[in-house]
């Protein structure tokens, strides 16, 4: 009998031929988890990936989302990050699932994002391949968790990720203004310039919340180099 990595209920009937005979992978996740996730549809904020139908009208600057147009107001973040893109709402199930997965250690649960996690990324990458880079985690929060959530999902998609970002050991910055962390509160850096120099970067997050963190490190790739900076998040909120 296989389980459920979600429920832990029995997915053996959703067997065909495929996975009897070895030719595919059996289902990770039974069909009732599955279908309570959300994905996100239709038109889209430009940058954020927001479904536009989920946004206020007085919350509409054209084709942004009131958060991109302030972001992109601001000269010192403007351009920062080309587009954010997401697969998924981040929903009470999807909150209860992300919550197991990155703060109780269940790193498993990255199985079962690994079908709609690829398909959305060949659906919505451009011809260009560019580089994927994990957000990374300071290395006490990597000790505390024992993985970066964001590396695998990034080895989910085709492509090797690259570790060009680190991050400083630092107190939380949710608390924080998001100028100010953008101003005083950047944890992130680039070890080595050198590989990000003329490079388009595709940063892999679990979650995109108020983009505070992919501007962040959009800010120190640009400042190393980098020709241009998008992102691809497993949840947008």
């Amino acid at each position: 009998m296989i389980h459920c990595l979600i429920c832990q209920g029995d997915v053996s009937s959703s067997f065909g031929w495929g996975t009897f005979l070895g030719l595919q992978k059996p289902a990770p996740v039974c069909e009732e988890c599955e279908s309570a996730f959300q994905k996100i549809t239709g038109e889209l904020c430009r940058i954020c990936g927001r479904e536009w139908g989920m946004v206020a009208p007085e919350n509409r600057r054209g084709d942004l989302c009131s958060d991109c147009f302030r972001w992109e107001e601001d000269p010192s973040t403007a351009g920062l990050l080309q587009q954010n893109r997401s697969v998924f709402h981040y929903n009470d199930h999807m909150k209860e699932v992300l919550t197991r997965y990155k703060f109780r250690g269940d790193a498993a649960l990255v199985q079962g994002f690994e079908k709609p996690f690829r398909e959305t990324f060949e659906a919505v990458r451009n011809k260009e391949n560019p580089i994927l880079v994990p957000i990374s985690l300071s290395a006490d929060r990597q000790y505390e968790r024992g993985f970066n959530q964001s590396h695998l999902l990034a080895e989910l998609l085709p492509g090797k990720p690259k570790e060009l970002l680190s991050r400083t050991n630092s107190e939380k910055q949710s608390k924080k203004a998001r100028k100010e962390r953008m101003e005083r509160g950047n944890t992130f850096y680039v070890p080595d310039p050198e590989p990000v120099k003329g490079n388009s970067i595709l940063l892999i997050d679990d979650i995109y919340t108020t983009g505070t963190t992919l501007h962040m490190a959009a800010k120190v790739l640009k400042d190393a180099g980098a020709k241009e900076i998008s992102s691809f998040t497993l949840v947008r909120s």
